[in-house]
């Protein structure tokens, strides 16, 4: 883990990347905007090319090598600085505006005189409050001397307080501007700031699946880069054996939900995380807020491993038997039991220690196991009681064989052999039993055999 100064001088790094990444993200929002009033004032000037045609299609002609110059500046891989950029389009369009308003001055109501406006408006766009105080003068004093000067020129009244009002006007709309790109972009740093130094995993994806954004966690959490996420889709949170049930759950548009996911690390092993998707439909996206509880995952696991089976064998504890009948029976299902009791156990520890009895109760366990196969589950019903449930009683009487052959061979224990005998009885389930009936016409089944082989010595 690095130090203190080290990932604060990461985190600086970062957000400084991502507050350049915004302003170039700005600067070429309104170099587009450039391109259709570009394509809006050649149109203009063919149209009515004012007074003096040099001088209107001079401005055309400054307007055009501007914006194809910014278009170069803001090319990936160019070094020029978005805040050099800034200024330049500023310059270049104010200078087009006055030379536009300079050859417009026969009509005090003409158009024209929204154009300082529109000047205000841009540099309150690209520098907040600042830039909408500054630009609002400017563009208000601007609009001023072009109305005064057709005025003067056409032998018109000139209002002073109309003039001191629509100067009002422009700064007044430049400042709500500016004010408002402020706000926008300190909730936008505030969110960057959030994004870039949380440790939760923070993924946007389109509805259609592709990855918008990562923040560095994803890269701590998944190994994977936000580079390499952003050039994936939504799949790397989907494990295969998920199905369609995950994809449908990563898609769902109906409100936030919470889903824990096993995702596989760039690494290969699979990570548990628990994901937050707030989708937002209005903007096409999901936002996936994510934390790894692969630990907290594995200790739950675990905990319900030791609630569903027994300490010694590793099989079903006489819990889960019982739960897994009353979902069998619940359902519809007529599932078989195979009981199975072992003779005279106490004298199995008795005679050799309870070491030795675990022993046997361990072999035994495992005998069990391969005689149910993949037809049969294997549970611990008591000290030497274990239960075979079978799901489909067709295999009952297979299974139930298998389980009498499990004693044919004596058990190796610590070195010792020692002949384990054992009693096997079975039961089919019938309508309207419950899992303790069931347990029941088994136990007495097992019961029999074993007052049988009794009798016959």
């Amino acid at each position: 883990m690095g130090t203190p100064e080290t990932l604060d001088s990461s985190l600086s790094t970062r957000l400084a990347a991502a507050g350049a990444s915004a302003d170039h993200e700005t600067e070429a929002g309104i170099q587009r905007v450039r391109g259709w009033c570009l394509v809006l004032a050649l149109v203009q000037t063919a149209l009515y090319p004012g007074q003096f045609w040099y001088l209107a299609w001079g401005a055309m002609a400054a307007l055009f090598l501007s914006w194809v110059w910014i278009r170069w500046a803001l090319q990936p891989g160019s070094k020029t600085p978005t805040s050099f950029v800034g200024i330049v389009a500023m310059a270049s369009d104010s200078i087009v505006v006055i030379m536009i308003m300079a050859n417009l001055m026969t009509s005090s109501d003409d158009p024209v005189q929204l154009l300082p406006l529109a000047l205000a408006v841009e540099a309150a766009v690209r520098w907040g409050r600042i830039g909408g105080v500054v630009g609002g003068i400017a563009g208000g004093l601007l609009l001023t001397g072009w109305s005064f000067g057709t005025h003067v020129r056409n032998d018109l009244e000139f209002s002073p307080g109309y003039a001191c009002f629509r100067f009002g006007v422009v700064v007044l709309v430049a400042s709500i501007v500016g004010n408002a790109v402020r706000e926008m972009r300190q909730q936008r740093r505030a969110a960057e700031a959030v994004f870039q130094a949380s440790r939760d995993l923070m993924i946007t994806f389109a509805l259609d699946g592709r990855v918008l954004s990562a923040n560095p966690a994803c890269e701590a959490v998944l190994g994977f880069t936000p580079e390499e996420l952003e050039s994936r889709d939504r799949s790397f949170l989907i494990e295969p054996e998920d199905g369609r049930e995950a994809v449908a759950l990563l898609t769902h548009t109906d409100g936030p939900q919470r889903v824990v996911r096993r995702v596989q690390h760039k690494d290969g092993h699979l990570v548990w995380i628990e994901l937050d998707l707030v989708p937002d439909i209005q903007a096409g996206m999901v936002y996936a807020i994510g934390r790894d509880v692969s630990d907290r995952s594995r200790t739950e696991s675990e905990l319900r491993h030791r609630v569903d089976h027994d300490g010694l064998t590793g099989a079903w504890n006489r819990h889960a038997l019982v739960a897994y009948l009353h979902r069998m029976l619940n359902r519809g299902y007529l599932p078989g039991l195979v009981f199975i009791d072992l003779d005279r156990f106490k004298e199995i520890n008795d005679l050799h220690g309870h070491l030795m009895g675990d022993g046997v109760i361990i072999g035994l366990a495992e005998r069990l196991a391969d005689a149910a196969g993949h037809e049969g589950s294997v549970a611990r019903y008591a000290g030497d009681e274990f239960c075979i449930v079978v799901d489909d009683p067709e295999d009952l009487e297979v299974i139930a064989e298998r389980t009498r052959r499990a004693f044919e061979e004596p058990f190796d224990v610590n070195g010792q052999t020692l002949i384990v005998t054992g009693s096997v009885g079975s039961a089919s389930s019938r309508s309207g039993d419950t899992p303790e009936s069931l347990v029941h016409r088994a136990d007495q089944a097992m019961y029999q055999v074993k007052k049988a082989a009794r009798l016959a010595l």
